[in-house]
């Protein structure tokens, strides 16, 4: 009611005092506190820690405790190189391109049905440098031929058959041509490739022999 002191009634507490700006407590040292050290907050890395294959400030790069370490491409090495080192003959880019809201999956913006598929020469060395546009991850896959992932080890860059591309990076590898014929080339999330995430590639040129039957493609 108006006019009543209800701190006065009895069992009701003093009032407590307003908080102080910035919803800080009064003579309370945060720093102190179990768990607060901004330091060890998930998703902020300590200065110098940056990782070549997590986006800049994504907040996705993950952390170890008690001064661990998690691994990733950038830590990889082959035991032994399987192809010499050689400059690649050309660079292909593969736009990885979607929408969340309509689902759609697509490479450059195009889905598989309406794309023409990458040729490429058998004999050649094609570098592929992949430009991920999403807010997945995509772990990409080329049939038939190995994927060498540049991750700066020289001829010790690591072979792999799939190689994830993280949201937000770009990432290279590089392909020995060395299997004629036509091959899938896809991102290994299967809603992903269904969607439209996929290409055929055609090896044109080599041991014809063991190609399998390729349909001429306009322009070669």
């Amino acid at each position: 009611m108006a006019g009543m002191d209800h701190a006065k009634m009895p069992g009701m507490a003093p009032a407590s005092p307003a908080p102080q700006a910035g919803g800080a407590m009064a003579g309370m040292d945060h720093s102190t506190m179990p768990g607060m050290s901004q330091d060890g907050m998930a998703g902020m890395a300590p200065a110098g820690a940056a990782d070549p294959f997590y986006a800049p400030g994504s907040g996705l790069a993950p952390h170890a405790a008690d001064g661990g370490k998690f691994l990733s491409y950038a830590d990889l090495r082959a035991l032994h190189p399987r192809y010499a080192l050689r400059p690649p003959t050309r660079e292909i880019e593969i736009r990885l391109t979607g929408n969340m809201e309509r689902y759609i999956w697509s490479i450059d913006g195009v889905k598989y049905e309406d794309a023409e598929p990458i040729v490429l020469h058998y004999g050649e060395r094609v570098r592929f440098k992949f430009v991920n546009e999403t807010m997945m991850t995509h772990p990409m896959h080329l049939h038939g031929m190995w994927s060498i992932l540049d991750n700066g080890s020289g001829q010790w860059n690591p072979v792999k058959h799939t190689v994830s591309v993280p949201p937000g990076t770009t990432l290279y590898t590089e392909t020995e041509v060395d299997a004629p014929g036509r091959w899938a080339f896809h991102c290994h999330l299967l809603y992903h490739m269904g969607a439209g995430m996929f290409r055929e590639v055609r090896v044109v040129g080599g041991p014809q022999s063991a190609a399998l039957p390729v349909t001429p493609v306009q322009g070669e």
